[in-house]
């Protein structure tokens, strides 16, 4: 392979139009569609006018052709030679195709089945040169006040618009045309890279427009007429929707299929997955993904992925059910612990992450072959001043593990003396659903801060009903009034609550604390030994 090139150049827009006109620029298929409103493209109009930098623009100048491209905003462009390279947009689509749109005079658009081509109307933009402010042509008051963008950069059309505009306004239209023509926009080409080396690019981009994901990558890569991976992928989030966990990332979404496919999650190997190798494998990957959703749904009671502590877990439980097809209780078991002692832990958000999920798929293969070697080597590293300091947050892993723990011992409702249902707490954030155990208002007026108010330690489940009817009482108050008096231990154990009745009389937070701490961590060594 010939040296790997990166090139930085600035290029007036006028080159860059015929650039794109030419056929020499185009938009490989897996990229997004345009999505910018009016308004937006405006913006950028006013930048440039005001010299202000709108960022680069990044090409991958490729010879190998992609089997589906795009022309920028859908608008109908030559195609070039098979004999030349095309340049391919990774980044700056929005910015390039709302100049190109603005100032093209090739204005028939090409048939779109996918929506992506945008509506041109929000293209049509004219300078009102006596408010000095860009308008949509539905703004237009007066058009010898106005000029149309469209005519600006073209001699031949700019001459006829002139005519038009009153001359008092001829000299600012030539200025403006000045301003346009003159403005440079930089644009970096990659050429002579592999796949593998444009998606590490990819994730390594900090640039002003939206960037690509590997999984736009792998669309490209796997590309055929009967299989588009976006589209399956979207397919998949929406059945998988219905168990609420259809939020799952894309970035995840393929890790998982090249954990399932090749054993392995790091980027510069999942894009060498081939197509073939994707779409031989696609009801592979669905089913495996879909056992393990069932697992988490109906063994830790994580009925929804804003609950789960770690999105990196998945991967691991899927490979897990793609390795041990039928598993029976010890298997579980193991898989179990496995989940809680990374639940409780920061293996996912300490770096090396990518090699800490392949030592995850290799620990789990090496369980399908009934060795628990790896597996054994998982340790939770919760802590009592971990517990203590963390704030009830649904950003925050720990809270999500210690809300699944906490549903592990089938709460009963503190009033009603009934199985809270978890399914409902858990299948959607709510907050009425989850309780201070020491009232927010009663801790407040005792001069509680309010990171210890709102710490973890602090809640549990609780229906919405029974909240208002504890309200602001104290504990000294509704732990003798309203809760059963012959169920009071057995319904405290199930909120993994201290059962000591001094707490409670005394109103004994820093105590209750303490001893909380002390009993989630009894808890989580019993699941995980």
């Amino acid at each position: 392979m010939k040296n790997a090139e990166l090139t930085p150049a600035a290029q007036k827009i006028d080159r860059i139009i015929k650039r794109i006109d030419d056929g020499d620029i185009k938009i490989p298929a897996f990229q997004r569609g345009f999505v910018w409103k009016q308004n937006q493209v405006i913006d950028l109009l006013e930048s440039i006018v005001n010299e202000y930098p709108i960022g680069s623009v990044l090409l991958w100048k490729s010879s190998e052709r992609l089997k589906s491209t795009r022309n920028i905003a859908g608008y109908e462009i030559p195609e070039k030679d098979t004999t030349y390279p095309v340049n391919y947009t990774l980044d700056g689509q929005q910015r390039m195709a709302s100049i190109y749109g603005v100032f093209s005079q090739l204005i028939e658009q090409e048939d779109d089945h996918g929506n992506y081509n945008p509506n041109l109307d929000i293209f049509e933009i004219y300078y009102d040169f006596e408010n000095k402010k860009f308008i949509g042509k539905a703004e237009i008051a007066q058009e010898n006040k106005t000029i149309h963008l469209r005519k600006l950069l073209n001699v031949t059309t700019l001459i006829t618009a002139l005519g038009i505009l009153n001359k008092e306004y001829h000299s600012a239209a030539q200025e403006l045309a000045s301003q346009f023509l003159n403005y440079e926009i930089p644009v970096v080409t990659i050429e002579n890279r592999s796949r593998e080396d444009v998606g590490i690019i990819f994730e390594r981009i900090n640039n002003t427009g939206t960037r690509l994901s590997a999984l736009d990558l792998m669309t490209a890569w796997t590309w055929t007429d009967d299989f588009h991976l976006v589209e399956e992928s979207n397919t998949l989030r929406e059945e998988l929707e219905e168990k609420n966990f259809g939020g799952i990332h894309y970035k995840t979404l393929l890790q998982i299929i090249s954990g399932v496919i090749q054993e392995t999650t790091i980027t510069k190997n999942v894009l060498k997955l081939s197509g073939d190798q994707v779409r031989d494998n696609w009801d592979r990957v669905r089913e495996c993904l879909r056992k393990a959703i069932d697992f988490l749904a109906t063994d830790v009671n994580c009925r929804h992925i804003d609950f789960l502590p770690y999105h990196q877990q998945l991967i691991g439980i899927a490979k897990f059910f793609d390795v041990v097809k039928h598993p029976d209780a010890n298997y579980l078991e193991s898989i179990r612990k496995w989940f809680w002692k990374t639940s409780f832990s920061t293996r996912y958000s300490t770096g090396q992450t990518n090699a800490k999920m392949d030592a995850d798929i290799e620990n789990i293969i090496l369980l399908s072959k009934d060795s628990l070697i790896g597996l054994n080597e998982y340790r939770h590293s919760v802590t009592v001043p971990m517990l203590k300091s963390t704030k009830f947050s649904k950003s925050n892993p720990l809270t999500r593990a210690f809300l699944l723990l906490m549903a592990q011992c089938n709460p009963i409702d503190l009033v009603k003396n009934q199985k809270v249902d978890i399914g409902k707490s858990l299948s959607q954030y709510n907050r009425k659903e989850f309780h201070h155990v020491f009232p927010q208002a009663f801790l407040k007026s005792r001069g509680v801060s309010q990171e210890k108010i709102f710490g973890i330690l602090n809640f549990c489940f609780l229906s919405s009903e029974s909240n208002k009817v504890i309200s602001k009482k104290s504990p000294s108050d509704y732990f003798f009034n309203l809760v059963p008096k012959n169920e009071f231990h057995k319904i405290l154990g199930s909120n993994m609550l201290p059962v000591a009745t001094e707490i409670y009389k005394d109103d004994n937070f820093e105590d209750f604390i303490d001893k909380r701490a002390n009993f989630v961590i009894s808890e989580l060594d019993k699941i995980t030994a």
